[in-house]
């Protein structure tokens, strides 16, 4: 049973007079006041063999217990940046249970001047403290930084990713045992890669006992300033160096926004991508003149709500680094129309769904206020993220494989390109030829209307939404009917009408003054899983899931020994949350064909899987 959500505590900190950081929980220090940088070099960076491991391999990962104030992360950074070569990438992973806010942050960068690039860039993107798995990229360095908030051990257990190097740096053992206990160092042995290394300045004898056990040969080693020791361990294994791919032209088919943030990612993975389209970029559901950046909110600690919320924020960092031209960020009111509506809007305040600087419920107007929500512009977005995609004109009617690469056909049989690694991005257009899942279509129209006065400047939710197109027009609406198939765009009056009657309801002096005969609109189709959840991974083998998914009867936990089709990948039924989910969606879709870390956590991985619908309808 999933629990209630209730935040990330804050870090309860109190300043040395010369401006070091102590925890008052547990009475110890974030770095060593005795030159903190010199012992980030010599217990870490040092202990792990770097930067000599850098020289082979297209990436390396460091996964670090204790982000605190991001010293260890800052100094790798600027070693990454002097030491690696063109096209490798720095994975860096780090758990924090009490993150720092960016004020405390920036507080404690100061002691560490020549450092200030580095620290410039992270306090730019420096995430709110949401619970889960918070992606950020930094290009000049080409290094990706996955901050996992939450406890040790469960976001541990939520990781997927081979990890090359350890920085063990939580408090003090005796103090902060559960960021060292046997189940933590159990989910060091499954995520460490052959011959990984790891660093920590503790050499407390249950630490040396625990790592052994988990199959590291440990040892002593001399430690730093007033320390006398620190540990050095290492894994198993001849290393394994990573295989680049930049080389690699992946075929996205979908001119939407997920395909155009699929070819975003993979550009920024320095990879090709080659985008088919059969009409213009933006043709589908991705086309409407405005959309939302809205998340969804639930009363739960599970790993799908986290994903929820942790692709919000994704998305508004997104938004504003890669197309903030056509991102407003003014928020959005969520109105509460039932007493129903309003309790979960105020337990949703109450247990912290997200941190207030986000969130605030305004109970005398019986809204909620969503601060960092706002609207976007899809066709300007897509535009910009795809603007250095090559991109074909064509309709591709099916997929075959010649046992090395993909072939897209169109209705002749005509090959218009190939490639090893395919991308679905079609919405709610589906090929022939492969089983895919099943899908809902859902017709939409919206409605706007020129000539209003006093429309507000914060887009609003409830059964229907609002938002303001231009300083004198409204756009509103929208419907939602399921349909068997996709027909015609045809604007239709009746749609009209319901969503003037939707108006209404949200705000009753805006429909007063729109005349019905001069509203314009648009009609789309959009894609939506029979689950209502988004279809993000690889593509099932349909003659052999069945088989799988009865041998695994009732240990369907994960699918990741499901057979799948070599390199087909799918993100489809996004439903209307299509500019919140892509984003992140697409870089988890990268991950995978690059192997690199998954920014989502395990569960909410198998709970997005593509597979999920043929293995249960294998077990009917």
């Amino acid at each position: 049973m999933t629990q209630r959500f209730f935040g990330m505590p804050p870090a309860q900190l109190a300043w040395s007079t010369s401006g070091e950081p102590q925890d008052v929980v547990t009475g110890d220090v974030y770095f060593s006041v005795n030159d903190g940088l010199a012992e980030t070099k010599t217990v870490f960076l040092q202990a792990c063999n770097l930067p000599e491991r850098w020289q082979v391999g297209a990436s390396h990962t460091i996964t670090e217990l204790g982000f605190g104030t991001g010293l260890n992360f800052l100094a790798s950074c600027a070693l990454w940046k002097q030491q690696a070569k063109p096209g490798q990438t720095l994975h860096y992973i780090s758990v924090e249970g009490f993150p720092l806010t960016l004020a405390e942050l920036t507080r404690a960068h100061k002691k560490f001047p020549e450092l200030a690039d580095e620290a410039t860039a992270l306090q730019a993107n420096w995430p709110p403290s949401v619970k889960g798995f918070h992606r950020l990229f930094f290009a000049a360095y080409q290094v990706e930084l996955i901050l996992l908030f939450g406890p040790a051990e469960q976001m541990l257990q939520q990781l997927n990713a081979q990890v090359d190097s350890w920085f063990l740096d939580g408090f003090a053992p005796a103090k902060n045992q559960q960021m060292w206990s046997d189940g933590v160092f159990e989910q060091i042995a499954r995520l460490s890669a052959p011959a990984a290394r790891i660093g920590t300045y503790t050499v407390a004898g249950f630490v040396r006992r625990g790592l052994a056990k988990a199959g590291f040969e440990v040892q002593k080693k001399s430690g730093h300033g007033n320390k006398r020791q620190r540990l050095e361990a290492i894994y198993p294994g001849a290393a394994i160096a990573p295989i680049c791919r930049s080389a690699e032209t992946v075929m996205v088919i979908g001119g939407g926004i997920a395909g155009a943030c699929v070819a975003h990612e993979l550009r920024q993975s320095g990879m090709d991508c080659l985008l088919v389209e059969a009409d213009k970029l933006a043709a589908g559901a991705s086309g409407n003149p405005i959309g939302l950046v809205s998340p969804r909110l639930d009363l739960e600690d599970s790993a799908l709500a986290r994903f929820y919320r942790c692709a919000f924020v994704y998305a508004c960092q997104f938004y504003q680094q890669n197309c903030p031209d056509a991102f407003g960020q003014n928020g959005l009111l969520r109105l509460a129309e039932t007493p129903e509506q309003q309790q979960k809007f105020a337990d949703l305040a109450q247990a912290a769904a997200l941190p207030p600087a986000l969130l605030e419920w305004q109970q005398t107007a019986n809204r909620l206020l969503l601060k960092t929500a706002g609207v976007l512009d899809p066709v300007a977005a897509i535009s910009q993220l795809s603007q250095t995609t090559k991109i074909i004109k064509a309709e591709v009617t099916k997929l075959s494989h010649d046992g090395k690469n993909w072939l897209a056909l169109d209705a002749n049989q005509q090959q218009i390109a190939s490639a090893k690694s395919v991308v679905l991005a079609t919405g709610a257009v589906s090929i022939a030829a492969l089983q895919l899942p099943p899908f809902r279509i859902l017709r939409g129209q919206v409605s706007w209307a020129a000539g209003i006065k006093n429309i507000p400047d914060i887009a609003r939710i409830g059964k229907t939404y609002l938002t303001k197109l231009a300083p004198d027009k409204l756009l509103f609406g929208a419907t939602h009917e399921r349909v068997d198939v996709m027909g015609d765009s045809q604007i239709r009056a009746h749609d009209h009408q319901t969503n003037l009657a939707g108006l209404a309801n949200l705000a009753p002096e805006l429909a007063a003054q729109i005349n019905p005969k001069i509203l314009q609109g648009r009609t789309s189709y959009r894609a939506a899983s029979p689950d209502l959840q988004p279809m993000a991974g690889p593509v099932a083998d349909a003659n052999k899931i069945s088989a799988w998914s009865k041998q695994h009867w009732g240990k369907l936990h994960d699918y990741s020994t499901a057979p799948v089709l070599p390199n087909l990948y799918l993100l489809n039924g996004l439903g209307s949350r299509g500019l919140t989910l892509a984003p992140l969606l697409a870089r988890f879709i990268i991950s995978q064909i690059t192997t690199s870390p998954s920014p989502l956590e395990q569960q909410a991985a198998t709970a997005l899987h593509p597979a999920r619908f043929a293995a249960r309808a294998a077990r009917k």
